[in-house]
């Protein structure tokens, strides 16, 4: 009779098996949950299980879970990418600040709602937080906008690239094509099929409407942004 050999190991790997433990590690794996499952799903025991430690652990490293949630906004404004205005080339620019600010939340669209489920502590605020609104502000208002309107364009631009990523790219990078294709109607057909006999032509004739992709979707509210400052601009 053999013998069955050593049973396989169960629940958390040996420390010999594991990463070393740090707070960049923290803050990284910190952003995964936020970013998937918002900051009401970030606990101390949720960030132990994603790094397979004890939550002792995480309290070798750092203080409580405020300082995990001032770690990550520090590293939402380090991957933020700094950027090149050209103040001739105006409509280009405002096209990629938008296409990059989108490909940022995109990959942690729920992390897009710290400032409503988080209060991040004032002195631990990433300088960039500072800097990155001055330097839009001070090329929008190079290229004739009032300060005022400035501070209205670029609030535009954060409603724009966070409702976007949270109530388009979230479900559209997570759905099939039977979901995306209902993202876009105002009335998905599937409800509108089930009151046959309710009076609402345009949104059955909207469901008709072709398909955008999200990218090309995404487009048409940066246009709209670049006609708002052309507008703006002539007024």
């Amino acid at each position: 009779m053999t013998s069955p050999g050593p049973r396989p190991r169960r629940g958390r790997p040996p420390a010999a098996e594991r990463p070393p433990l740090d707070r960049d590690g923290i803050a990284r794996a910190a952003l995964r949950i936020a970013g998937e499952e918002g900051f009401g799903a970030l606990t101390m025991r949720r960030l132990a299980e994603e790094l397979r430690v004890t939550p002792r652990a995480l309290y070798n490293c750092v203080k409580d879970r405020q300082e995990v949630v001032d770690l990550t906004a520090r590293l939402m404004m380090e991957r933020l990418p700094r950027h090149v205005y050209d103040v001739d080339d105006w409509r280009s620019t405002i096209r990629e600040v938008y296409r990059a600010a989108r490909e940022q939340y995109r990959a942690i669209p729920r992390a897009a709602l710290i400032s409503l489920d988080e209060q991040v502590t004032p002195a631990e605020v990433h300088p960039d937080r500072l800097l990155h609104p001055e330097e839009m502000l001070a090329f929008l208002c190079a290229i004739g906008l009032g300060l005022e309107d400035a501070v209205h364009v670029r609030a535009r631009l954060l409603l724009d690239v966070f409702a976007f990523t949270l109530l388009i790219d979230y479900r559209y990078d997570r759905s099939g094509e039977d979901v995306r294709a209902l993202m876009q109607q105002p009335v998905p057909a599937p409800w509108l099929a089930a009151h046959p006999g309710l009076d609402v032509p345009h949104a059955r004739a909207a469901a008709e409407l072709p398909t955008l992709s999200s990218d090309a979707y995404f487009e048409r509210f940066v246009d709209d942004a670049i006609t708002l400052i052309e507008q703006r601009l002539r007024h």
